[in-house]
């Protein structure tokens, strides 16, 4: 029996289900992921835009240099050993580890990475993070050292390049049509291989030969499909699965407090927020998108989402961990404040009246339609927002609807720029919030509707905030950034391309009956990173069986 069929039956069954030549080869340990979502088809290729590849792509068989963690700041080793900056910052200098063999036994080296970074050059679909936009000029290697040169200074770079996932020169020099090119038998340095594919399942294997001697602990990894949280949470209840990234209204009380071996965290590290699709009228009008975040109540749309776990997020988008550091005292109480009255007179003085009937009317005198919103099928969290903002808009005579899609069709919904509104996190977070303002509305990141754009999603850009972005990375001075923040702030808080609705934690929910060592506040090695990306790597590497 193939490995694809296998996987498809349950995972209680999976045993089972190998023939009996395979049955020695089965995993004694499995470390099981439950998915809120389906995926589509067996993509395995790390540079697919958004998450069209597979969720071991990244977390489990590719690696990158460094990993850096969200919360903190720090650094960890992964293919580099040491970095370091020149004096002018234009030159980054990066050592490799030796010893280190991709999958197929070839060794690893450092023109493998100088390759993947022309790769991305040569390729500028694959450059979702616009490293080559950015003042990147060019990547050389040398034995064992990859020199990146800078056109200018752009220190915040390191992070995304650090978090590129390297491929190998042998296999991947021969690839032409990389944005069609699906690598369904990858071949990467992570800690476990790839080895069998359904639409149920994904299963890797521990790869006997990595370079960390004596890890991961764990034989296997399987990622198991579900249509939506209350399904993966199921799972979790019933020791079906270990670990799931799954959003739900009340961790505590809904799950850890059901059981002693049920645990979760929840660290705040990014946003999020109600997009506008600035592309389409009326949201392309700076005063209709104000009007509409004056009529949002979020300490409704937190309290109802997640139970008073996690609060309404600040309208600066700035998360409180980075608050004191970045946020200017001016600016704290610079939140639109949640008043019907004033909202619904806000958008009669815009030009967007109210018939007899209590029907908002357009420029044009005829009715508004009704307004879609956007969200994941069965992610309870999102749909419990879009209830909550639908209600409150509905009070200032605007009817919306909630659109419920599959992974696949909400992503690009929103890269593609083809909804009304839509919810979803930041879509690039990192140490400062220049990470999330620049991944959301630089002008690199963004595209014609029906093209994929990486990361700006509402398509709005602005030329003063263009420039604060510019000056942020021009300069290490704390000061100079910090004055670039505040004006980052300030200007997305006026033309509102989005309403920051809540705080977003990393949704981290365990069952440890099986396994000890998880990340968490009290032993935080990544940052609570979801399944599929490479802070998650680290969780596969850690993990212990009892």
């Amino acid at each position: 029996m193939n490995p694809l069929s296998r996987l498809a039956a349950p995972l209680a069954l999976l045993t089972a289900a190998l023939g009996a030549s395979a049955l020695a080869q089965q995993p004694k340990t499995t470390f099981t992921v439950v998915r809120a979502a389906q995926w589509g088809a067996q993509n395995l290729n790390p540079f697919s835009p958004g998450d069209q590849h597979l969720q071991a792509t990244n977390s489990a068989i590719y690696e990158t240099l460094f990993y850096v963690n969200g919360l903190n700041g720090k650094v960890t080793n992964v293919l580099g050993t040491k970095y370091a900056w020149s004096p002018d910052n234009k030159t980054l200098t990066v050592t490799t580890r030796p010893g280190v063999k991709w999958h197929d036994g070839q060794a690893f080296t450092a023109a493998d990475v100088a390759f993947t970074f022309n790769y991305l050059k040569q390729y500028p679909a694959l450059d979702l993070s616009g490293l080559w936009k950015n003042g990147l000029a060019g990547v050389k290697s040398s034995g064992n050292t990859v020199t990146f040169t800078f056109n200018r200074a752009n220190t915040p770079i390191f992070f995304y390049l650090a978090l590129t996932p390297i491929v190998p020169q042998h296999l991947w020099s021969s690839v032409t049509d990389p944005l069609t090119y699906t690598n369904a038998k990858p071949v990467g340095t992570g800690p476990f291989t790839f080895d069998a594919y359904s639409q149920q399942a994904v299963r890797v294997l521990k790869n006997p030969n990595y370079w960390i001697k004596g890890q991961p602990y764990v034989d296997a990894v399987v990622w198991r499909a579900t249509n939506g949280n209350d399904a993966a949470l199921l799972q979790l209840l019933k020791g079906e699965a270990d670990y799931g990234y799954v959003g739900i209204p009340d961790p505590k009380g809904g799950y850890a407090q059901k059981g002693p071996n049920f645990s979760y965290w929840w660290p705040t590290n990014n946003s999020n927020f109600l997009y506008f699709n600035t592309t389409k009228a009326p949201f392309s009008d700076p005063a209709f998108r104000r009007a509409l975040a004056t009529a949002i109540n979020t300490k409704d749309v937190a309290q109802k989402a997640y139970s008073g776990v996690l609060n309404a997020a600040p309208a600066s988008a700035v998360i409180p961990a980075q608050q004191a550091q970045w946020l200017p005292a001016s600016m704290k109480g610079m939140a639109p404040k949640y008043d019907t009255a004033a909202a619904d007179a806000a958008l009669t003085a815009a030009g967007y009246k109210k018939n007899a009937q209590g029907v908002r009317l357009g420029k044009d005198g005829q009715p508004l339609p009704a307004f879609k919103i956007l969200v994941g099928a069965g992610w309870t969290d999102f749909i419990t927002m879009a209830q909550v903002v639908g209600d409150n808009l509905k009070r200032v005579g605007l009817n919306t609807s909630i659109d419920q899609q599959t992974w696949s069709s909400y992503s690009g919904g929103l890269q593609t720029a083809t909804y009304d509104m839509g919810i979803s996190w930041g879509w690039g977070n990192g140490p400062s919030p220049y990470y999330l303002f620049y991944s959301s509305f630089s002008p690199e990141l963004s595209a014609a509707v029906g093209k994929t754009a990486p990361s700006n999603l509402s398509r709005y850009t602005n030329p003063n905030l263009t420039k604060a972005i510019a000056a942020f990375r021009s300069t290490s001075d704390p000061a100079a950034q910090k004055q670039a923040v505040s004006t980052m702030i300030s200007t997305v808080a006026r033309d509102m391309p989005w309403v920051p609705l809540t705080d977003r934690a990393q949704f981290s929910l365990y069952n440890t009956s099986k396994f000890t060592n998880f990340p968490t506040a009290q032993n935080p090695y990544n940052d609570g990173s979801p399944d599929d990306v490479p802070g998650a790597r680290l969780m596969y590497l850690n993990v212990k069986p009892k």
